[in-house]
């Protein structure tokens, strides 16, 4: 029985040296096997697989080679040598496309296959964005993953990544969109930057200022990137909704005499910009899983219907879609009212200095009124409130709110409208209304008051004027108080 024991223990004793035998000698070679990667560059990994001998071809071709041998850190996706066999020989014969190709496959860091949760946007050294998976880079299946070198990672991928354009490249290039295409080319300007500038003095006949030579250069700028979007940018991801060249004729015809003006040239340009200025949203909306409803980067809502569009591209700056048709509402969303807020005055001529006064309606929201009061006379022109206001060629109505806490009497006050700057008492005017005296129990007093309507013919600036009353007196003055005038398009 002893000895039957004894047998027992030898043959743990001599199965569990026999594991960590084993086992040590499989940790050693591990050991010995990162050790090895971790004393090579990324090129020198690549040049050693046989499997990436095109791809190391395209490296030396494009100086990357260099790069890759360098102590910063990179991540690579090397396509094997199959996938690369078919490459559009425009790409490889031309020394700016085969740099950007592949410059497509590398990035600065380190990135391992865990690091996306699910997926990650990452800016390649072409300058490009590309999506990167547990499993995939864009389209293509990841073969061979998180090899740790000495300076970065190498992922092995089946197929190459032709470096995707960005949404003004896309748009430059559709044969379906060219008159949206041109439009927006012909907003490029070329403008001196004086970011930079020295200073030197103020040319006292120009009134401009004078820079030290060699302090300022030329750039060009585009007002459309500007003033709605960069769609050339790869610093953010947006949907670009580009219309057929049908659909943009469509929108022109529609939009143009809301944009009408008396020079012709000034009208066209105007209606163009105002059919292309609401098709950039922010972020990226999948096709299949679309609201009812997208805010552009302007704050217009539109509609996209899937069935309109004629085409989809990815962008490395998010995705693009052409439609033959697009949905909005047309006034009060395209053509938007105007709100024009009592305290943001353009101009005014008043007896004394207003005074901004801050109430609360009945639901408990904040709103700042401006009043003059202790107006004694009627003078010519007459006291008044002006702003200024962007308008399209359409009627409105007009409404008003305006809050007579002032005085126990009525005041009596009119608006007047200008395309000029200047008080003219021949100005199309609202009927004068009374605004009765103010009572804190009673809604009626803060209500929004309907004053007519008025006629815009030309898009541009408007100069409205809220007036005081004729008639005045010390023994029975008045007032201006305006909360905000309201223009709402009827057309």
């Amino acid at each position: 029985m002893i000895n039957l024991i004894r047998r027992n223990l030898l043959v743990v004793v001599l199965c569990t040296s026999f594991s960590v035998i084993s086992c040590k000698d499989v940790w050693q070679d591990h050991n010995e096997l990162n050790i090895q990667a971790l004393d090579k560059t990324l090129i020198e990994q690549i040049s050693e697989d046989s499997n990436l001998s095109l791809f190391k071809t395209y490296l030396e071709q494009t100086g990357y080679d260099k790069v890759l041998a360098s102590s910063k850190s990179f991540t690579v996706w090397a396509p094997v040598n199959s996938a690369l066999q078919n490459l559009d020989q425009a790409i490889v014969n031309d020394k700016d496309k085969l740099k950007s190709f592949v410059g497509n496959h590398i990035s600065y860091q380190s990135y391992f296959t865990n690091t996306p949760k699910p997926s990650l946007i990452i800016r390649m050294l072409n300058g490009k964005n590309t999506t990167f998976t547990a499993l995939k880079f864009e389209n293509a299946s990841i073969v061979d993953a998180d090899l740790y070198v000495k300076n970065g990672v190498l992922h092995t991928i089946n197929e190459a990544s032709v470096p995707k354009p960005n949404a003004w490249e896309y748009l430059q290039s559709s044969t379906l969109a060219t008159k949206q295409s041109k439009f927006i080319a012909s907003l490029e300007r070329t403008e001196i930057d004086t970011t930079n500038g020295v200073r030197l003095f103020v040319d006292p006949v120009s009134g401009r200022t004078v820079f030290q030579e060699g302090t300022t250069f030329p750039v060009q700028r585009n007002s459309y990137f500007q003033n709605v979007s960069n769609i050339s940018s790869e610093d953010s991801l947006i949907t670009c909704i580009i219309l057929t060249d049908a659909a943009f004729d469509f929108e022109i015809n529609k939009l143009s005499s809301f944009n009408h003006t008396p020079n012709v040239l000034k009208s066209d340009s105007l209606t163009k910009f105002n059919a292309v200025k609401d098709l950039v949203i922010k972020g990226v909306f999948d096709l299949n899983s679309l609201p009812d409803s997208l805010t552009a980067v302007t704050g217009v809502k539109i509609h996209l219907d899937k069935n309109a569009v004629v085409e989809t591209r990815q962008l490395s700056n998010g995705v693009a879609y052409v439609v033959s048709s697009i949905g909005y509402k047309l006034l009060q969303n395209k053509i938007p009212t105007v709100l024009i807020q009592g305290e943001a005055l353009d101009s005014l001529r008043t007896p004394t200095a207003p005074v901004y006064k801050i109430q609360k309606d009945p639901s408990g929201k904040l709103f700042k009124q401006i009043q003059v009061s202790n107006i004694t006379s009627s003078p010519s022109p007459l006291y008044y409130y002006r702003y200024k206001a962007k308008v399209y060629a359409t009627k409105y109505a007009v409404y008003w709110r305006c809050i007579n806490d002032i005085y126990a009497t009525p005041i009596s006050m009119a608006v007047k409208f200008n395309p000029l700057r200047k008080y003219d008492v021949a100005m199309a005017a609202m009927d004068y209304k009374d605004v009765p005296p103010f009572n804190a129990a009673n809604p009626v007093t803060y209500r929004l008051e309907y004053l007519g309507e008025y006629t815009v013919t030309d898009y541009g600036d408007l100069y409205t004027f809220l007036v005081s009353s004729l008639g005045v007196t010390s023994l029975a003055p008045t007032a201006l108080s305006l909360d905000y005038i309201k223009l709402v398009p009827i057309n």
